[in-house]
């Protein structure tokens, strides 16, 4: 069974950094086998590992970002912008905002033919630590919205963003995910594609930010402790 924190119910008592350990925790279980590296060119590292109960593949890439939080975080929030630089997207659209730390987005992705394309609804979960790195939790919610019968739906899906400023003007950037498709598809084929997306995703991302340069939000402080 895949397991996902959920922030919401973390203990009303537990502290954010408490909260965070925990989810990471749950990503990185004991049982789960060392990283492999697939991708290390051009300051991009990607990695894979074997994801317990699974013959599907968990992946992790970073990456350093010449750039700002503020910059980073309005790229990521902009759904509409989704498809011009996440591997294979078809388009994102906002479902539900629960002030800026919550959103619920479904998101359709193209699979190459002739495999019918795959939608996910993911429940994003934002919050800051005192030492202004953000984390963005990624929690599969697919009965969040009704099925078409148009896509596959994602059956399993979660991971998190990690943000990480740092003071000479660089963002470290570390996204690790894991998903089952759904439907038919070759384990080996499922777990091209997730390296692949990670892969290209990262690697459009460094141009993708470059129009939020001006982007400011009072819900994201530097690490200079201002929100510009």
């Amino acid at each position: 069974m895949r397991v996902v924190a959920d922030i919401g119910r973390c203990n009303a008592g537990m502290g954010r950094a408490a909260c965070l350990l925990l989810f990471l925790g749950l990503l990185s279980p004991t049982w789960a086998e060392s990283w492999e590296t697939v991708v290390d060119e051009n300051g991009l590292l990607v990695e894979r590992r074997a994801y317990s109960g699974s013959e599907l593949r968990e992946i992790r890439g970073r990456i350093r970002l010449n750039t700002s939080l503020n910059a980073v975080m309005a790229l990521l929030k902009d759904a509409d912008f989704n498809h011009q630089w996440v591997y294979r997207s078809v388009g994102a659209r906002i479902l539900q905002e629960e002030g800026y730390a919550r959103a619920y987005v479904h998101g359709v992705i193209d699979a190459p033919w002739p495999m019918q394309d795959r939608d996910t609804v993911v429940r994003f979960d934002y919050w800051q630590e005192q030492s202004a790195d953000i984390t963005i939790t990624i929690t599969n919610v697919p009965d969040y919205l009704p099925q078409t019968g148009d896509y596959v739906r994602v059956p399993d899906f979660g991971g998190y963003w990690l943000l990480r400023p740092e003071r000479d003007g660089w963002v470290e950037v570390t996204y690790q995910v894991f998903g089952d498709p759904g439907g038919w598809i070759p384990v080996w084929v499922a777990n091209y594609a997730a390296v692949t997306s990670v892969t290209r995703t990262l690697q459009a991302m460094g141009a993708a930010v470059e129009r939020y340069t001006n982007a400011r939000s009072e819900f994201v402080r530097e690490i200079d402790g201002s929100d510009s």
